[in-house]
């Protein structure tokens, strides 16, 4: 899913619009670019235009990412799969593959 130009989406909503749309997805795959920030308890993905940051926790890359403390504040790309929030945090990300944005 891609938005319109100069349009966005609130992540939260993506598996709600694939189930209204009629499909059944046991995960949804996510790219998207955005700046790295350190959260509280989480890095997260600043996504420009988005109601909510991604918490970025697990995932095949996870650990790497932790460990790049010089991407924070950065521009990255980071592909993983989409959970929910949990209690107060918002929607988050796997980390799969992350690159600098070029």
């Amino acid at each position: 899913m891609f938005p319109k130009q100069g349009k966005s989406f609130d992540p939260v909503l993506i598996p709600k619009a694939i189930k209204d749309a009629g499909f059944t997805a046991t995960e949804v795959v996510v790219t998207a670019d955005g700046t790295l920030v350190k959260g509280e308890k989480f890095l997260e993905l600043d996504v420009p235009g988005l109601n909510h940051s991604f918490v970025l926790a697990g995932g095949a890359q996870a650990d790497a990412l932790r460990n790049r403390a010089d991407l924070v504040g950065k521009k990255i790309r980071v592909t993983g799969k989409l959970h929910p929030g949990h209690t107060d945090q918002p929607p988050g990300l796997t980390v799969e593959d992350f690159q600098p944005a070029s």
